[in-house]
């Protein structure tokens, strides 16, 4: 019987187009024991055949049998991997070129210390289609030699009350990777399911915070995340008022799509969390961690679902939104999951003093750590971006080759330590 390979990448695409035969690059070009296992959503342009061009035996290309919102094809896609540590890559994202080497030595540290999460820091490729909302930077990596043990539950407690996003979560996305054994341990709790949440990232960062009490936190990318025209992150939560009329008429399509696959899915979005797309990232996680009751203590639950853990998340979102929504839409939205968990907005004014100095403290924490967990006490560290002046930029490719030679010596630190 074949070993099975130590990495499933998983790369679930629709109407990837120029972007998907990016990503698929950055991934081919490398050597490791690795499969590939791209899953088309039934595109409507040419990406099938482009995969079915695609001849190798670490290369398995499949099509769900119909249409399936975001989180169940992955789902779908997910089933069909066989390797030790699993991970995501979206279809404009791509890998950074030592990923194997960098993945290697995390993998192996993690093992030593019994950990089945890893990430690291994230960095940045914007595609062209992307200046309205980001401005003209097309890469931002900042990199540096530290690896962290993160508290799960206060990485979690951060993010649920906005002092980071929960991208800043590991997410089996990109710059994260979980061990099978976590995934087959989610799946016997949530009844043969992984997904039960949207959207599928937080989904997959809510399981990583309730299984794991500690992870494991590189400060080297592992991937780039990429946003284009094409991202549904950027579809549902970006403003397009500053957008040139096809991008906002691609971004309105996507986010269309998008959020009529949410409707007709079998996994339903949480009634107390609103409407989807009020688009706000703490809400999102509590949703996903208030779907994902099963991976946690009664007790747990109890504190996530009480009133006054409610009342501190939605002060974090007046916090975020300078204590004033001004989109009419959203306003009534945010008063509707207010009505809708029986608070009051007053008492959510009233809970923001309590909340400004975790923002405070998390500053301090923050600038200390980078003081604290370097080896030897001495932190390296290595910042690259570029930006779309004019008509150039450099492709993700070239990108890749520019981080790959700046983060030489940061890796051979990291590489050590296994």
């Amino acid at each position: 019987m074949k070993k099975p390979p130590k990495y499933s990448l998983i790369v679930p695409a629709r109407n990837g187009g120029d972007y998907l035969k990016s990503c698929i690059e950055t991934i081919i070009i490398q050597e490791g024991d690795y499969e590939l296992i791209i899953s088309d959503d039934n595109s409507g342009d040419a990406s099938m055949q482009y995969l079915n061009s695609l001849i190798s035996p670490r290369i398995k290309v499949i099509q769900p049998p119909k249409f399936l919102s975001m989180a169940e094809h992955w789902e779908w896609a997910l089933s069909h991997a066989s390797g030790d540590w699993l991970m995501f890559i979206g279809q404009d994202d791509g890998l950074q070129k030592y990923f194997f080497s960098l993945a290697d030595a995390l993998t192996n540290l993690a093992m030593r210390e019994k950990l089945r999460v890893i990430m690291s820091r994230r960095a940045y490729y914007f595609w062209p289609g992307c200046e309205f909302f980001y401005g003209d930077i097309c890469t931002s990596y900042i990199a540096d030699s530290r690896i962290k043990l993160c508290n799960s539950r206060w990485e979690a407690f951060k993010a649920l009350v906005g002092i980071q996003h929960y991208f800043e979560l590991p997410q089996m996305y990109t710059s994260s990777l979980f061990h099978r054994s976590l995934i087959e341990e989610a799946r016997r709790r949530q009844q043969d399911k992984i997904f039960v949440s949207h959207p599928q990232d937080a989904n997959l960062a809510a399981i990583a915070c309730s299984l794991e009490a500690t992870y494991l936190k590189s400060y080297i990318p592992l991937g780039w995340v990429g946003s284009s025209p094409k991202s549904a992150g950027m579809a549902v939560l970006a403003n397009t008022a500053n957008a040139n009329s096809e991008d906002q008429d691609s971004l309105r399509i996507l986010k269309q799509d998008y959020e009529n696959k949410i409707r007709s899915s079998n996994i339903h979005y949480d009634f107390l969390a609103g409407e989807f797309d009020f688009g706000d990232t703490s809400i999102y996680f509590w949703q996903a961690l208030l779907k994902s009751s099963l991976l946690r203590s009664s007790n747990l639950n109890a504190l996530i679902k009480s009133k006054y853990f409610k009342k501190i998340i939605f002060a974090s979102v007046l916090i975020k939104s300078k204590f004033f929504i001004k989109d009419n839409k959203r306003s009534k939205q945010f008063d509707e999951i207010i009505r809708r968990n029986d608070c009051k907005f007053l008492h959510c004014i009233l809970l923001t003093p309590l909340i400004l100095p975790f923002y405070i403290i998390n500053r301090i924490i923050t600038y200390l750590s980078g003081r604290i967990f370097p080896p030897n006490f001495l932190c390296w560290r290595i910042i690259f971006r570029s930006y779309w002046r004019g008509v150039e930029g450099i492709t993700l490719k070239e990108a890749s080759e520019i981080s790959n030679n700046l983060a030489s010596n940061l890796l051979n630190r990291v590489i050590k330590l296994k």
